[in-house]
């Protein structure tokens, strides 16, 4: 899920920042839309689009695209904003110098995008990681997550493997803290 939202939320961040008509107020709003909706209606929407269109009940790809659906306004947020702030005339200049136009895009629009794009992915994966509401309504037999899993268990007390899979998720975070901000300095 994190991987197509990062595609499609960097090509859909990109061509907003570049968008220069009235469409992009309608384009805004539909990004914006499932930020701030609230998640239990995000969820039951997305539950009862599936029922309706494709007669679903619940399958790992059903789950795949509603964390699709919800994370890719997060990251296409993110990119354009990032987009927004490049300066057009480097991406000209690269042209300029005999560089294609996928050249140009490369080597140039690419590396300035790329904070933002992993940015986006990081902030994709944690919403997806840790998404509770909309997953318990398009989850289906067979097609549980971590969190589903981890409350599932919960509900007959804390065994140790709760707390193996908590130890887990702080380390890997602290991890990856230390790492950014060792790597953030240089």
């Amino acid at each position: 899920a994190v991987l197509v939202s990062v595609i499609l939320g960097s090509l859909i961040g990109l061509g907003l920042a570049r968008l220069h008509s009235r469409a992009r107020a309608g384009a805004d709003t539909l990004l914006l839309l499932p930020m701030v909706t609230p998640e239990i209606v995000v969820g039951l929407s997305l539950l009862l689009f599936f029922l309706q269109l494709f007669d679903a009940h619940g399958s790992i790809g059903q789950l795949q695209i509603a964390h699709i659906t919800f994370c890719i306004s997060y990251v296409a947020i993110v990119v354009r904003a990032r987009a927004a702030g490049m300066d057009p005339n480097l991406e000209e200049a690269a042209r300029d110098l005999g560089a294609s136009a996928v050249g140009a895009f490369r080597f140039v629009t690419l590396p300035l995008l790329t904070p933002a794009i992993a940015a986006g992915a990081m902030l994709a994966f944690a919403l997806s990681f840790d998404d509770y509401v909309i997953t318990t309504f398009n989850a289906g037999v067979g097609s549980s997550t971590l969190p589903l899993y981890i409350y599932g268990k919960i509900k007959f007390g804390v065994t140790p493997e709760i707390n193996a899979i908590s130890t887990i998720i702080v380390a890997i975070t602290a991890i990856a803290i230390l790492l950014a901000w060792r790597f953030g300095r240089r």
